[in-house]
């Protein structure tokens, strides 16, 4: 009967070995130390890949703007101007008095000034003067004028904002629309008589009426600055952008229509930046050059009044959150601007000063030579045009043939970033419009009695003038959601959460974008559920959007989740990549290793392999974001579904094993003890000798190790060699 027994109990240890491998995942994978979810592979690291960090030129904007390619502070457009020119003159540094006198006296009467950009507009000079002005103290940029040109039922599902049969989990399910969140329509002026605009108006400003050609401004004996003036729009391109972005839908009649706005419980700030008699290449107009005078007046006027309370209003509907632009400014030079034009760069200010600012693109198709100023703006969201086929579903949109392509040009500060533009995409061609009280509808405001109060939705136009309010209506859902937020955070938000289209066109730059439709097609529902999400974990003031991390791939193999992605830094490098179950702690991913050190802008993958038995049984949420030394990136954010009751299987898997290797020795053992004892007693004193050996700890895996530690009583803290030794000391204490 002995004698069967230890054949018999090998049998049943052979038979063990496979049973383990078929209760966890494939032997290629083993648990990460301190965690009984993660697992690695042999060919992952622990170790982040050395990453260069980018070396951006510090240099002042003057001195490396292609604006001005021989550097004699004269604008390139101007070089070669005779007659009279309309300029402005930008400064190193704040102006002041004694720079108002030196210009004055040269004959010259400044028109307006614009802190925000360290600037002044002169109006018409004679060009004689070019060469002396660029010699003034301080001044290192005379810059020609511009010349303002005004780039809209399916569009508001088509972003996904409003809920539809295609996409029935929209924005406004989330139980957001906009609340509270003051949009400054910067254009023609709204008629908000109409019954879609209804009560929306907290404050304006007529920006034109410092322009003494306006009739209408010199009849009114000038306007209020305090927010208080209601502008009229004589022109419809005002009131049908607000309509994209804010209209409730209801008619004149009271019925509720279709034609909702992205933002509908969004509020108005009116900034009238266009006159009556002309908004856009398509009408002849009087003097054409006010119209940039106006729309700097406008804009510097906005950041003065980014936290003013409205006088009359509501303490909660104070200042202005965005900034709205279905506009350009034409540029001078071939190549179109590089972002240090006036306008791109008192954008970029009031980016800074907190207003998020969604600007159009430009109607110069895919043949233009760059964006033209404003779409240019470094800091701005510029917006493209996609053309919906009128179907709400997304699969047979295109880029519109009017849409500017990308990028801008090169401004000279070595970040290729910044070249990216447009930066998202949205519906705009064939547009259903609110109705402004025009005259060429037969109305007109300066007529007692006559607006916009009996006009509906009707005509239909296309431009990036269209898609620009959908994705300012966009921007008012986020803010809601999260008002934490800043305006560089938003726009990563919608970067990342939209819907990828096209190949990428400068994938050594980005892996993403794409120039015809940017980062891709805005997606309002995916933006306010990660608004949302930053918010409820208190993630918000951590995101920085120069730390990118995407997601590249999920699958599975056996009970092991396999999450892939990919993280690079844009002013920085990455320090580790982390993730987390539940809200639970972080811990560090493993990363794939890299053959050398990565160039700037380089991105490096990182992988997760999780243990799904070891998850209880449902719905788990994932999250993996990367850290520098500035903030966090937006945390990649997957489901998976966790299959046992929170105990790894894989863990079984290794004490199974060390079980079954342990016997497999004992076995081993007592065979040579039972066969030493046939040959008598003389031999016990050699058989002693030669147990001790007999289990080859330093052939077992740490995890084995520990299991073993945990059996005996002893620490499983340490390395490999120190849990080795722990067992040994252990052995010969008995």
């Amino acid at each position: 009967m002995k004698r069967s027994f230890y054949p018999a109990l090998c049998m049943v240890v052979l038979l063990l070995f496979p049973m383990v491998g078929s209760l966890s995942c494939p032997p290629k994978y083993s648990s990460v130390e301190g965690s009984n979810v993660q697992f690695t592979q042999s060919e992952w690291t622990s170790e982040i890949p050395i990453q260069m960090e980018s070396d951006w030129v510090e240099l002042p904007w003057w001195e490396r703007t292609s604006l001005d390619s021989n550097q004699n502070s004269i604008h390139d457009s101007l070089e070669d101007q005779t007659g009279v020119v309309w300029v402005g003159l930008s400064y190193s540094r704040a102006i002041t008095s004694e720079d108002i006198l030196s210009i004055t006296s040269m004959g010259i009467e400044p028109k307006i000034q614009i802190p925000a950009v360290d600037a002044v507009l002169l109006g018409a000079i004679d060009s004689s003067n070019l060469l002396e002005l660029s010699n003034l103290d301080g001044v290192v940029m005379v810059e020609e004028y511009g010349t303002l040109r005004f780039f809209g039922d399916i569009q508001t599902h088509a972003v996904k904002a409003r809920p539809s049969d295609v996409y029935p989990e929209g924005a406004w399910n989330l139980s957001v629309s906009g609340a509270g969140i003051n949009i400054a329509l910067t254009d023609t002026g709204v008629d908000s008589e109409h019954p879609g605009l209804v009560g929306k108006h907290v404050a304006g400003y007529d920006a034109v009426c410092f322009v003494h050609s306006d009739p209408t401004c010199i009849l009114a004996g000038g306007r209020q600055t305090d927010g208080s003036f209601d502008p009229d729009d004589g022109h419809q391109h005002g009131t049908a952008c607000m309509g994209m972005a804010a209209a409730t839908g209801i008619d004149a009649d009271g019925s509720q229509s279709e034609f909702y706005g992205s933002a509908p419980n969004s509020t108005l700030v009116d900034v009238r930046i266009g006159t009556d008699v002309g908004a856009g290449p398509f009408e002849n107009y009087l003097l054409e050059q006010e119209f940039y005078e106006s729309a700097m007046n406008g804009i510097q006027w906005i950041i003065d009044n980014k936290d003013t309370a409205w006088p009359g209003v509501n303490e909660s509907l104070s200042g202005i959150d965005i900034i709205s632009l279905s506009w350009g400014i034409t540029s001078h030079e071939e190549g179109g601007s590089d972002g240090e034009d006036m306008h791109s760069r008192i954008l970029n200010e009031a980016t800074l000063a907190g207003v998020t600012v969604s600007v159009a693109a430009g109607n110069d198709g895919p043949d233009n030579e760059g964006l033209s100023g404003m779409g240019s703006s470094s800091l701005s969201i510029t917006v493209g045009a996609t053309d919906d086929q009128n179907t709400i579903g997304r699969t047979d949109d295109t880029v519109a043939g009017y849409s500017s392509r990308g990028p801008r040009s090169d401004n000279g500060d070595g970040n290729p970033i910044n070249e990216l533009k447009p930066d998202i995409s949205a519906p705009g061609s064939n547009i259903i419009q609110a109705e402004g009280c025009v005259s060429s509808g037969g109305c007109n405001n300066n007529i007692p009695g006559q607006d916009a109060s009996e006009n509906t939705y009707t005509g239909r136009g296309s431009g990036t003038s269209y898609a620009t309010p959908a994705v300012t209506g966009v921007i008012a859902l986020v803010m809601e959601a999260n008002p934490d937020l800043d305006p560089l955070q938003i726009r990563e938000v919608l970067k990342q959460t939209a819907e990828r289209r096209g190949d990428p066109t400068q994938p050594d730059v980005d892996p993403y974008w794409n120039r015809d439709f940017g980062w891709g097609m805005v997606d309002a529902r995916a933006a306010v559920e990660l608004a949302f999400h930053l918010s409820d974990t208190n993630q918000s003031n951590d995101i920085d959007w120069t730390v990118q991390n995407h997601l590249l791939n999920i699958s599975e193999d056996g009970v092991m989740t396999i999450i892939i992605g990919h993280s690079w830094g844009i002013e920085g490098s990455i320090d580790s990549v982390q993730f987390r179950v539940d809200n639970g702690d972080w811990f560090e991913t493993m990363y794939e290793v890299s053959p050398s050190e990565l160039g700037a802008l380089t991105p490096f993958n990182w992988t997760l392999a999780l243990d799904r038995s070891s998850l209880s049984s449902g719905e788990h949420l994932v999250e993996i974001r990367a850290l520098s030394s500035s903030g966090n990136s937006l945390p990649v954010i997957v489901s998976i579904d966790g299959t046992g009751t929170g105990e790894s299987t894989a863990g079984l898997s290794a004490y199974l094993s060390s079980i079954a290797v342990v016997l497999f020795f004992a076995i081993a053992a007592g065979s040579v003890i039972i066969f030493s004892k046939r040959g008598g007693d003389d031999d016990n004193e050699i058989l002693d000798a030669e147990i001790v050996p007999v289990l080859d700890l330093d052939s077992l895996k740490v995890a084995e190790l520990k299991e073993m530690c945990i059996r005996e009583g002893l620490s499983r803290s340490g390395n490999k060699s120190e849990l080795i030794e722990r067992l040994r000391s252990q052995a010969k204490s008995r």
